[in-house]
Formats: C-alpha cells, sequence, structure tokens
C-alpha cells in the first residue's frame, strides 16, 4: 500500500519521447525506430502488445 500509484517505471510503457528511451527500446526489443513508432501507432504503448506486434509482424 505504500506504493506511489502516481510513479511509473519505465518498463510500464513504451515511451518514444526521448532519444535515449527510443534507443533502448529498439535495442531491447530487436527492431528498429520505424518499427517501433508504427507498432506503437498500431497498439499502444503496452510492451507486451508492442512485443507481440512486432513478433506477428516478422
Amino acid at each position: 500500500m505504500s506504493e506511489d500509484k502516481g510513479k511509473r517505471d519505465s518498463w510500464d510503457c513504451v515511451s518514444l519521447e526521448h532519444e535515449w528511451e527510443r534507443r533502448n527500446w529498439t535495442h531491447w526489443l530487436h527492431c528498429d525506430e520505424q518499427e517501433l513508432r508504427r507498432a506503437v501507432e498500431c497498439v499502444g504503448s503496452d510492451p507486451d502488445n508492442v512485443r507481440r506486434f512486432l513478433r506477428q509482424a516478422r
């Protein structure tokens, strides 16, 4: 109960806001930035959904 509900973990969503975040996500998901942007546009920023989308796209 002592968790801060307003605080987000960096793993909670795929963020494209900063270059370093895009670089990390493309590295972790083994995709390029264009693929990452398309995945987030199609399925949102949930990492599991983005990972599934990228897997199906290949």
